[in-house]
């Protein structure tokens, strides 16, 4: 979790470092508020104490998520981020060490972010991962970095780090998809 938070603020201060000399008249209005963002979500999670036999002990699990964010504030948002990791396994629970049989799991996230430049967005949230065998729930904490594309679509790059209470943590790295919906294209398609 320290090498987390650490690698976080890095990013943070060397996109500062970077970002600086840019002036205020590129600011895109890609990132004026309000606005949506639908992200179709590609990415790989490491989970660091699988229990497998003749294993070892990282177990890289290919993962898919919908996320949807609103920015009610150019700098603010809140979302829904959903993933689900596409194999089954078995970890030890950080309490008690006992297997904790995981088959498909699907993770439900509330999550509040913050964009301290229009690139970089930082997020953090609470859920739940579901699951046949047992529900468990975890809190998020994520870092991306977008690049703008043509006709309001983005190409992000992410990292995640769950901690699940009481079972286990998992770290994901992905490609995120996504496409930024805005009011004034609201009133367009109406007319």
């Amino acid at each position: 979790m320290k090498k987390f938070i650490l690698l976080i603020i890095f990013f943070a201060t060397i996109s500062k470092a970077i970002c600086q000399h840019e002036s205020i008249g590129n600011h895109t209005p890609e990132h004026e508020a309000p606005f949506h963002k639908l992200s179709l979500v590609m990415a790989n999670s490491l989970i660091n104490n699988n229990v497998e036999e003749n294993s070892n002990t990282l177990l890289l699990v290919p993962t898919f998520g919908v996320n949807y964010d609103y920015f009610f504030h150019k700098k603010w948002g809140i979302g829904l981020h959903n993933d689900i990791l596409l194999q089954q396994y078995k970890v030890e629970r950080h309490d008690n060490n006992e297997e904790l049989l995981r088959e498909n799991p699907v993770a439900v996230c509330a999550m509040l972010s913050f964009k301290p430049h229009h690139r970089w967005t930082l997020f953090g949230g609470y859920g739940v991962e579901l699951e046949k065998h047992e529900n468990i729930s975890l809190y998020r904490f994520g870092i991306e970095f977008g690049i703008p594309l043509k006709d309001h679509w983005e190409l992000g790059f992410n990292a995640e780090y769950d901690h699940k209470i009481k079972a286990y943590s998992s770290f994901m790295f992905g490609v995120a998809f996504s496409k930024m919906l805005f009011k004034k294209h609201d009133k367009l398609l109406s007319d």
